[in-house]
C-alpha cells in the first residue's frame, strides 16, 4: 500500500495531482491549509482520504483539526500542527503523538519538509508542493507500508 501525504497546497493542486497519479497511491492524508484540496485530489484519484483543517481553513461542517487513524495496523496522528507550535519545534507534537500511541505523525504548517524518526514515532511533514519556504523545494510525501513496516519518504517536485 502507498499513502500519499500532502499539506499546504493553498488552492494549487494541478502539479501535485499529476505527480500523485504517477505514484498510484491508495490513500491520501492531507494535513490542512485548503481543506477542499484534499477532497479535490482524492476525488480526482478516486481514493480514500483523511483531511484536517489548517490555520488558513474556515470551519467546514464535520471537519476536524486532528484525526487519529489506523491503516493496516499502523496508527497515524494527522494534524496541521499550528496548534502545537511546530514553527518553533516538534517537541509538543511528539509528546502528543506519544500520548496517543501513534506510529507516525503527519503535519504541515511550516511549508518545510521534515522526515525523522524520533524513538518509534515517524515525524512527517511533507512540506508544501506549491509554496515552499526557506529555500526548500516543493515537496510531498509517500509512505509505503510493506510487510508491516512504514517506509516514508519525501518527493521533490
Amino acid at each position: 500500500m502507498i499513502i500519499g501525504v500532502l499539506a499546504d497546497t493553498h488552492g494549487h493542486t494541478e502539479g501535485v495531482l499529476r505527480q500523485l497519479r504517477q505514484q498510484k497511491i491508495d490513500c491520501l492524508l492531507f494535513a490542512g491549509d485548503f481543506y477542499n484540496d484534499g477532497q479535490k485530489i482524492s476525488g480526482s484519484l478516486k481514493i480514500k482520504h483523511h483531511s484536517v483543517l489548517g490555520n488558513c481553513d474556515r470551519n467546514f461542517k464535520g471537519a476536524k483539526t486532528e484525526e487519529f487513524i489506523e491503516i493496516l495496523g499502523h496508527k497515524f496522528y494527522l494534524t496541521h500542527g499550528h496548534q502545537w507550535g511546530v514553527k518553533k519545534g516538534v517537541n509538543r507534537l511528539y509528546y502528543r503523538a506519544l500520548e496517543l500511541g501513534a506510529d507516525a505523525v503527519v503535519y504541515g504548517h511550516t511549508h518545510v519538509p521534515h522526515l525523522k524518526q524520533e524513538g518509534d514515532i515517524w515525524m512527517i511533514n511533507p512540506g508544501s508542493p506549491t509554496r515552499p519556504r526557506f529555500g526548500s523545494p516543493g515537496t510531498y510525501g509517500l509512505i509505503e507500508v510493506e510487510q508491516g513496516v512504514l517506509k516514508p519518504r519525501l518527493i521533490g517536485i
